[in-house]
């Protein structure tokens, strides 16, 4: 069939109308599709099979780094479906909404009258369960608060429940304030918020502590006319007499007035405090008689862990475990011994001697952060003052005088009557008391735990380095107030501030021993450091001390012309000096003991492509940089004098040095008047690394190349060297 020229055009045009239409509408649904928001498709793939191939390629130890996933994302990951790491799992047991105190009371699910002893018992024992976990760091939502009990404590028919409930809500607030008063918590020692519960309900403390009493007199008038003469009312009686004695202690530590307890106060705290240790035994031992745990839930009846979830923040929240009973008793027993220990503080008047009581608390146990705060706020009273009316200013003077004998500080000094002598002084002490300086934050610091002490002595020593230099202007105006204005000025003030400095350097060091960071390689020039340099600098600064103070005793007997006294008095620093010459002794014994092991290619060293040690030398000793009089110790000074020991000397003649060190340091600290336990236990120290010393030097197991063992159990700086 054929078609005229004029079809052919019509069709012709009628193709080209439909195909302009047709790109019209397309265009018009791609300008609409771009309106739209583009929505990413993904196009997933399984690299199981992959990724385990690839893994075979990587030796032990090699990590494979990505830009977009480093270290940091590593450790901020969330491992998705692990209880432990995803806290939103504990949300998906239990599809019925949490049980609150009300719902549990009209469901008939929570008793509040005619309980079992057995119920009573597991449900004291579970919040103080809750309360330690509350002191390990975990949430007051997630630990104390899950009782239902403590949600409506007035509710309470029983009347031992009742009282103990109450009392928790009290000890909760007054533990509280003592950490937060003495701010030496950081976030991985306490949670500070309290989630909106009110921690002071409408009692007083001494009705709190009344309650206790009355309850605890009613059970035990049941035991003593025989009507109720069970194990399971004893266990009830004493858990509530801990309760009792422990708040009535800490509220006495803690008065409303603006001063610490008098040595009288002190001793009543001291028999409370005794009074619950007594009594700890016994809840101990019927910890079983009680209702045990059922599950995830600290007890069967009481608590609920989700009741609280709504409260946590709208971040991942920290896992929290109820730590067990016996364990939690534990715990409680080791806090009122740590706080009768804390208590003693008040017999340490003297600067100097309340450090080393500080340093020591800190040092031994690992005491908890409420121990802690509690010492703290025995040395810090609310506006700064010092046993009551003695201002920290004024103990840091006595301190001084204690030390050098500095004759402006003396009780009838002429100086002092001259306003701007006195004013200087005064200045000048005010400055080093306050707790954001020097002296103040040196106590402070030894409230923290352990690794943010080290961070924190970074900045002391350069707080130090700066008071120094004001000690040394103090001296030099002090002497042109003087009248010997021809002689060279005396160092009094400044070798104060120093002697404290280097005990600030000291802790340093040592606490990269308890925190263990160091590796053995590195044990040679952190001992040659403590030993050549910052051991003797101390026992240089403490005689320095002595003829300071011998030189102010002379003057003063010339100025009143009195006969010199044949008998020698002892110097308040004998026992430092004595002590820090043999701590100087170990350290070298160490050092020797370390270049002969070292000699013989006993201490296994790392590979030096991956280590360079004057990069390690040089991180290890960065913060004393900021101490400008004191001279800097380069790595070329160690590695010249390890260089000079090692060619000088064979490996048995440094033996037999660092035993004879071993052997000096013992016999000094043998002379020390009543020793302490850590000074004994440095002393088995000694005579063993003696023995071990004596036995390398006669060549015992010379061939062997197995590295030795160092055995830190019986001290935390001073491991016991062990030949294998």
């Amino acid at each position: 069939m054929k078609m005229d020229k004029n079809s052919e055009e019509k069709v012709s045009s009628l193709e080209a109308i439909s195909n302009t239409n047709l790109t019209e509408v397309q265009d018009t649904q791609n300008k609409e599709e771009s309106k739209q928001p583009e929505v990413p498709r993904y196009e997933w793939k399984v690299i199981t099979e992959e990724f385990f191939e690839s893994v075979q390629e990587l030796k032990l130890g090699e990590l494979i780094h990505n830009e977009m996933f480093g270290l940091f994302e590593a450790m901020s990951a969330i491992e998705m479906m692990d209880p432990k790491m995803d806290a939103g799992m504990c949300c998906n047991k239990n599809t019925e909404p949490p049980l609150t105190f009300e719902t549990a009371v009209s469901t008939n699910q929570l008793k509040l009258s005619n309980f079992e002893k057995s119920e009573l018992i597991g449900i004291m024992d579970s919040v103080y369960s809750c309360l330690v976990s509350w002191l390990e760091g975990h949430s007051l939502a997630q630990t104390l608060f899950i009782c239902l009990y403590l949600h409506q404590p007035y509710q309470i028919e029983d009347k031992s429940l009742k009282a103990f409930c109450c009392a928790i809500h009290k000890l909760a607030q007054i533990i509280r304030k003592f950490i937060l008063y003495s701010v030496v918590y950081e976030e991985e020692d306490f949670e500070i918020r309290d989630y909106e519960y009110t921690l002071e309900p409408d009692m007083s403390n001494s009705k709190s502590c009344f309650m206790l009493k009355d309850a605890e007199d009613e059970l035990t008038k049941r035991i003593k006319s025989g009507q109720d003469a069970s194990e399971e009312t004893m266990a009830i009686v004493n858990r509530l007499k801990f309760l009792r004695l422990v708040l009535q202690a800490l509220v006495a530590i803690w008065p409303d007035r603006n001063i610490s307890p008098t040595q009288i106060e002190m001793v009543e705290i001291q028999k409370l405090l005794s009074g619950a240790v007594d009594v700890m035994p016994g809840i101990k031992r019927t910890i079983s008689l009680g209702t045990q745990p059922n599950d995830d839930s600290p007890n069967t009846m009481g608590f609920s862990l989700m009741v609280n979830q709504r409260m946590l923040p709208p971040t991942f929240p920290r896992y929290t475990k109820i730590k067990d009973r016996l364990p939690s008793m534990t715990f409680l027993e080791e806090f009122v011994q740590r706080t009768k220990v804390a208590c003693r503080i008040i017999h340490f008047p003297v600067y100097q001697n309340a450090l080393n009581f500080f340093m020591d608390f800190s040092r031994k146990n690992a005491p908890c952060l409420l121990s802690r705060s509690i010492l703290q706020c025995l040395y810090f009273p609310q506006p700064c003052n010092r046993f009551g009316l003695t201002p920290i200013s004024e103990v840091l003077k006595e301190s001084a005088r204690l030390f050098s004998g500095s004759p402006v500080l003396a009780p009838k000094s002429q100086l002092m009557n001259n306003p701007e002598v006195a004013k200087c002084v005064d200045t000048f002490f005010s400055f080093c008391g306050s707790v954001y300086n020097a002296f103040g934050m040196f106590i402070q610091i030894c409230g923290f735990n352990k690794a943010r002490q080290r961070d924190k002595l970074t900045r002391l020593l350069d707080e130090f380095g700066v008071l120094v230099d004001e000690a040394e202007r103090v001296d030099a105006f002090l002497h042109s107030k003087s009248n010997d204005t021809k002689k060279e000025p005396l160092s009094y003030f400044s070798t104060w501030v120093l002697y404290h400095s280097l005990r600030a350097m000291s802790m340093y060091l040592l606490s990269g021993f308890e925190l263990e960071l160091y590796s053995i390689h590195e044990y040679i020039y952190i001992y040659w450091y403590l030993s050549q340099f910052l051991y003797n600098w101390i026992v240089s600064t403490l005689n320095r001390a002595e003829c300071l103070m011998e030189h102010a005793k002379n003057a003063t007997k010339q100025q009143k012309r009195t006969k010199p006294n044949k008998k020698k008095s002892v110097s308040p620093n004998y026992r430092e000096l004595i002590l820090n010459q043999s701590l100087s002794n170990m350290f070298n014994g160490y050092f020797k003991a370390m270049a002969g092991l070292t000699k013989e290619d006993r201490i296994p060293q790392p590979l030096p492509v991956f280590d360079k040690e004057q990069i390690r030398f040089e991180h290890r000793f960065a913060p004393f940089a900021g101490l400008l009089n004191l001279p800097q110790i380069t790595y070329t000074e160690f590695n010249n004098m390890r260089t000079y020991f090692m060619m000088k000397s064979q490996s048995n003649e440094l033996y037999l040095e660092a035993g004879k060190h071993f052997h000096s340091a013992r016999i000094m600290m043998e002379s020390i008047p009543n020793p302490d336990f850590e000074i004994l236990d440095m002393i088995k120290v000694a005579k063993t690394n003696f023995v071990v010393m004596n036995l390398l030097a006669r060549g015992h197991k010379k061939d062997s190349k197995t590295p030795p063992s160092f055995d830190f159990s019986l001290h935390k700086y001073f491991p016991i060297i062990k030949h294998n």
